[in-house]
């Protein structure tokens, strides 16, 4: 569940509110150890059940389902054509068919390249090897199974395995009215404990992303995800009581195994 084109680099959140009965107890406050510069700790990364690739064919044009399954974004898949825009938003994509099995995908943003997704197709058409590269730094590397369609793009593929060269970095600001996240791709999160959904910005963000977040307690922050108003994702980010590790939990729905992303403060 990826909010950016990594599968799990990004967090998605949770929101539940807090059952306080206001004439007997004091809202809780965010602890201020939650500030600071964090780096994944990859020896801890559980991959969960992330939305899978979705791909399908409309009376002859092939679409990619980007994003959340309950709302997702679709792109058309234009092979051989320049970069055409999207999402009328700054970023435009590029599509190349090298032959039945390799394929690649190149994302812009204000005619910058940003990522390069190369796709390839096991011979059996059974399995995919996702490699997307942003920097010879900051490369993912996402193994998937076939689960429906028979042959090419079209179909649906979920998740194996992933890693990546690098661990994932974020940096957090706290304030009176809440906190800000942002990551090392610019994904920027606002996060302000009164409800209200707020917009999720960065490079090749899915439009209409938001967030919307409450306090469990000081230490336990619960934000629900959701995408034109329809609610796409769950999850926590969690203090440990020494101020040093960060738990950040996600999924998409109640039925789901979890994935979780671990930081040391750096």
């Amino acid at each position: 569940m990826v909010i950016t084109d990594r599968l799990l680099r990004g967090i998605v959140w949770f929101g539940l509110g807090i059952a306080c009965v206001p004439s007997l107890c004091a809202a809780p406050t965010v602890n201020p150890k939650y500030a600071g510069a964090w780096v994944e700790n990859q020896s801890k990364r559980q991959i969960g059940s992330p939305a899978p690739l979705r791909f399908r064919e409309t009376n002859g044009q092939l679409e990619e389902l980007r994003g959340p399954v309950e709302k997702p974004l679709v792109q058309a898949v234009k092979f051989g054509t320049p970069a055409y825009a999207i999402d009328g938003s700054k970023n435009t994509i590029e599509w190349k068919k090298k032959d039945e099995t390799h394929f690649e995908r190149r994302i812009y943003q204000s005619g910058k390249l940003l990522a390069t997704r190369h796709i390839e197709i096991s011979a059996d058409g059974k399995t995919m090897t996702e490699v997307t590269e942003r920097s010879p730094a900051d490369i993912d590397t996402l193994t998937l199974k076939r689960t429906s369609g028979t042959k090419g793009l079209a179909g649906t593929w979920s998740a194996t395995s992933f890693k990546n060269n690098s661990p994932a970095r974020l940096t957090i600001e706290v304030s009176a009215a809440g906190l800000k996240t942002t990551d090392d791709r610019g994904v920027v999160q606002t996060l302000n404990f009164d409800g209200k959904p707020t917009e999720v910005r960065g490079p090749a963000v899915i439009s209409g992303t938001m967030v919307a977040a409450s306090l469990k307690d000081a230490n336990t922050i619960e934000v629900s995800q959701s995408r034109e108003g329809v609610a796409t994702g769950a999850g926590s980010l969690a203090l440990s009581a020494d101020g040093k590790m960060l738990t950040a939990t996600t999924k998409a729905n109640a039925a789901d195994k979890p994935s979780v992303i671990v930081y040391d403060r750096k």
